[in-house]
């Protein structure tokens, strides 16, 4: 029998599903989860279960207002709840913590995001229609200040240029999120793309920018940190005579992170515990490994 379109794809997608984690596809597998989706969306011309047509057709399109065509797994609303799922399976919000901090540390770069001043306070050089949105883009990021010598050894360090986007919003009062992922890492580890960069781990970092004291860290500390991960931010390093813009160091104070760790089924996703991102030392952080990552 030939299956419409719109179940044939619920039906495929379905089974890639079940390929990715390892399992053998069924007949009787495709054919129960297409009679379940038939179910809740019956089609022109297509039979239900019970041997009655229906006239009603699947939905062509999601709209944002309306509720996914999907049931709530109880399994998620443990994670977002208890702070891990009962699964022993997956990572514990702790030990998620640890995988995070490890991200962090191991990033080079991150999609930084601020947001533009109200129109009020706008510069007459951006455009009106970008008040109060937010804007995205990538940033050098090193973790420079360290652990027993200052209490943001778990805040990302930023050399902010006074000309950028992100350094004027921050100025005008915006907050900052910094977004990462171990995408590109995990192909430069393995060489190869995994089935699903969805099930890689991604991270985001909510806070504010402020600008790093000297008695909290020398200048000359934060350049030999942050150049030894960036070779050509020599170019812009603060204080100095050639440097092609005006620059300061700065520092996201992390407020909250977000986590997802890959797929739900096998990985914690969820809030992360500020006190406990704080809390993690180097020694925790460098005895877990990444997806893609050898001992």
């Amino acid at each position: 029998m030939k299956l419409p379109s719109a179940l044939l794809a619920v039906a495929q997608l379905l089974a890639l599903n079940r390929l990715a984690l390892g399992a053998p596809v069924t007949e009787a597998d495709r054919s129960l989860d297409v009679h379940r989706f038939r179910a809740r969306y019956p089609s022109d011309g297509v039979q239900s279960t019970d041997g009655s047509s229906s006239s009603s057709a699947p939905p062509s399109q999601l709209h944002l207002h309306e509720p996914l065509p999907y049931e709530t797994d109880e399994q998620d609303q443990d994670q977002d709840q208890d702070g891990a799922s009962p699964s022993s399976s997956i990572p514990s919000r702790y030990q998620s913590t640890l995988l995070a901090r490890r991200l962090l540390h191991l990033s080079s770069h991150g999609d930084l995001i601020t947001v533009f001043p109200a129109a009020a306070n706008l510069s007459s050089r951006i455009p009106a229609s970008v008040a109060s949105t937010p804007i995205g883009l990538p940033e050098y990021i090193a973790t420079c200040e360290k652990e027993g010598e200052s209490s943001h050894a778990a805040d990302p360090t930023i050399l902010s240029l006074k000309i950028s986007t992100a350094t004027r919003n921050a100025e005008a009062g915006s907050n900052a999120t910094l977004s990462l992922s171990w995408w590109d890492e995990f192909i430069h580890l393995t060489g190869h793309a995994p089935f699903a960069l969805a099930n890689l781990p991604r991270l985001s970092l909510t806070g504010y920018l402020e600008e790093i004291p000297p008695e909290d860290s020398p200048a000359r500390a934060l350049e030999a940190c942050f150049v030894h991960k960036h070779k050509d931010s020599v170019m812009w390093l603060p204080g100095r005579k050639w440097a092609a813009h005006e620059g300061v160091w700065t520092r996201l104070v992390v407020q909250q992170a977000y986590w997802i760790g890959g797929f739900g089924d096998k990985n914690y996703i969820g809030w992360l515990d500020p006190e406990e991102w704080r809390a993690v030392r180097k020694d925790e952080w460098e005895a877990v490994r990444l997806p893609g990552e050898k001992d």
